[in-house]
């Protein structure tokens, strides 16, 4: 008999299913039926090969076909969408922070994140574009909560779990938020952490002078260890003179404490003096030697042309004034 498309909607057990057949030939062996369901995968193929029965009959095909059943399963296993489905957006989620930057007193802001109110305004103002969340995958996280959070971090040295609660957050949650915020931070170091422009060399050298009376300094130099824990392959690498596994990061900073370079590539067990050497600055004070200026570092680094040092053994009241004012 000839077959004509037709669409039986069914309601069984509360729950509407659509059916869609087309017919490619002119009898029911030719017939190719596409079944779309919502419980199709909730009820499995025995019980739709029941209910491919009960509508073949209602629309007078005659019992289905093998061939009818292989179709069925080809179109279960392909998961079809069912007709009329409406996807549900999901509602992102709702974050309440445990801290209002508002409240707190400006004593333990220092305390606690080691920056007063005024910079950590700056900085979340300064990372916000990098830290909204797309529309599509939101956190729901602050911006401001997740530099806060990072900080409180950074500045205790404590575990991810501890300040993940402390910030209202679960511990992977933070590790994403801590990624974030790095590399946020990483991406505007470059317009923050730079030497003197040559015009403001001669106020960075007044502002030395005015700590050690001694003339056109524009830098001191040192190193400080950062504690980690090491890898296990190289822990060994990592122990530095102090006996505790650490990574020695380089620093240059100006009379007021501002930084204005950082090399953090080397572990604990590296001396100063290497790392000065393969670092960027011998080239930038080579460059800047037309100036006559200097830095100033401790006795762990060699005497340069450039690099002021303590005198080891003063024998005159000229260098032990002039080690008095270096230190």
């Amino acid at each position: 008999m000839a077959v004509t498309s037709a669409a039986v909607r069914i309601a069984t057990a509360g729950a509407h299913r659509h059916w869609l057949l087309r017919p490619i030939g002119s009898n029911v062996n030719q017939c190719s039926i596409a079944l779309r369901s919502s419980t199709a995968y909730r009820h499995g193929v025995q019980r739709q090969r029941s209910y491919l029965t009960s509508h073949c009959q209602t629309l007078q095909l005659g019992l289905p076909t093998s061939g009818m059943f292989d179709s069925v399963v080809a179109v279960l296993l392909h998961r079809h969408r069912p007709l009329g489905h409406v996807r549900r957006w999901r509602h992102p989620p709702v974050y309440r922070p445990l801290v209002d930057l508002s409240t707190m007193e400006e004593r333990h802001l220092i305390l606690t994140y080691r920056l007063d109110r005024a910079t950590i305004l700056e900085l979340c103002a300064q990372l916000e574009p990098d830290l909204m969340s797309p529309i599509r995958h939101p956190t729901g996280i602050p911006p401001q909560v997740q530099v806060l959070s990072v900080l409180h971090f950074l500045a205790s040295g404590s575990f991810q779990t501890t300040v993940a609660i402390a910030s209202g957050m679960s511990q992977p949650m933070f590790s994403n938020v801590l990624s974030r915020v790095l590399s946020a931070l990483l991406k505007h170091m470059q317009s923050y952490i730079v030497f003197p422009e040559v015009e403001d060399l001669a106020t960075v050298k007044g502002d030395f002078y005015a700590l050690g009376h001694i003339p056109n300094i524009i830098g001191a130099i040192d190193g400080t260890h950062v504690a980690l824990v090491p890898p296990h392959r190289s822990e060994q690498v990592y122990r530095n003179r102090k006996n505790y596994h650490s990574m020695n990061v380089q620093m240059v900073c100006l009379a007021d404490q501002y930084i204005c370079h950082v090399n953090a590539m080397f572990p604990g067990s590296v001396h100063d003096a290497y790392i000065l050497r393969n670092s960027s600055i011998p080239y930038v004070m080579g460059q800047l030697q037309r100036h006559c200026v200097w830095l100033i570092g401790d006795s762990g680094y060699p005497n340069r042309s450039w690099l002021l040092t303590p005198v080891r053994n003063p024998r005159t009241r000229a260098e032990e004034r002039y080690n008095d004012a270096h230190g």
